[in-house]
């Protein structure tokens, strides 16, 4: 089965996508960072890790929406993403940050982590720096800030922090429409948490195995949503086909925060998903 997080694949997708930010034709380039935080299981299996993204570019971009100024709401099925970003950037648009560092520290966990990120990949592009090494991770209690240098003629310097977001459980979710949807629920946070969840209905629309379709909502974080039954007719044809077609749900608790640097923008997500295959 095909795992997908928090939008299209890529992370640069994801932002846009995501309703993180906001682009416009308007207006000239400037520097803009969006790095991206997946809480992901150690080695053990048990602990957590940040996977740190990171990118250094310039393009047109107005201004970000925070993940706690997001309203509830439901996207109509689409095909699922299969490339590595939604968005053209000519590689040229590539700034050099300099030194580029995450630190980890918490309440729980008082100890100072410190990672590099470096480039280690690039896509459609774009450089993406991600850190090497794989410090554990209080989730919900330790702050992740991050520190760039800066260059000459390069992205200008910043640090930036913010929170990690706690892990949660989900509840199993209906194949079939019952009442006005299908309710969808899980550990959720106080009804002033800035986080947000999201909901994406993966399936097959029979024409391969894997899941290559979508429903796509965005949902307060207090640990319950029904998704309306106008977007789920083809949801439920995957749930009930005779032939047993693919289908899975991820969901992924997020925090995106913005903040403007010099002439330009960075945008940090922290999330953590976690899938739940449907058997066929």
């Amino acid at each position: 089965m095909n795992h997908r997080s928090l939008a299209v694949a890529g992370i640069v997708a994801s932002a846009f996508t995501a309703g993180c930010i906001s682009s416009t034709d308007a207006g000239d380039p400037r520097p803009f960072s969006f790095i991206d935080v997946r809480e992901l299981h150690g080695a053990d299996g048990t602990s957590l890790t940040p996977v740190a993204t990171a990118i250094f570019i310039q393009d047109r971009v107005s201004g970000v929406i925070p993940s706690y100024a997001l309203s509830e709401g439901c996207e109509l099925p689409a095909p699922i993403s299969t490339d590595s970003g939604a968005i053209s950037t000519p590689s040229n648009a590539n700034l050099d940050p300099g030194a580029v560092s995450m630190v980890l520290k918490g309440t729980a966990d008082t100890t100072t982590r410190t990672s590099a990120l470096t480039p280690n990949d690039v896509v459609n592009g774009l450089v993406q720096y991600s850190n090497d090494s794989r410090p554990v991770l209080s989730a919900g209690t330790d702050s992740v800030r991050f520190n760039i240098a800066g260059a000459a003629g390069g992205f200008p310097a910043f640090s930036v922090g913010t929170a990690s977001v706690p892990s949660f459980v989900a509840q199993p979710v209906d194949d079939s429409i019952v009442g006005q949807g299908i309710r969808v629920q899980w550990t959720g946070l106080a009804a002033t948490s800035p986080t947000r969840m999201q909901i994406s209905l993966q399936y097959s629309d029979g024409t391969v195995a894997d899941p290559n379709m979508e429903m796509r909502c965005i949902a307060y974080d207090d640990g319950d949503f029904t998704i309306p039954r106008q977007y789920l007719v083809d949801w439920q044809t995957a749930g009930v086909d005779s032939a047993g077609t693919a289908h899975q749900v991820v969901m992924s608790r997020f925090n995106t925060i913005g903040a403007n640097i010099a002439d330009g923008i960075a945008v940090v997500v922290t999330r953590i998903d976690t899938t739940i295959v449907k058997q066929p």
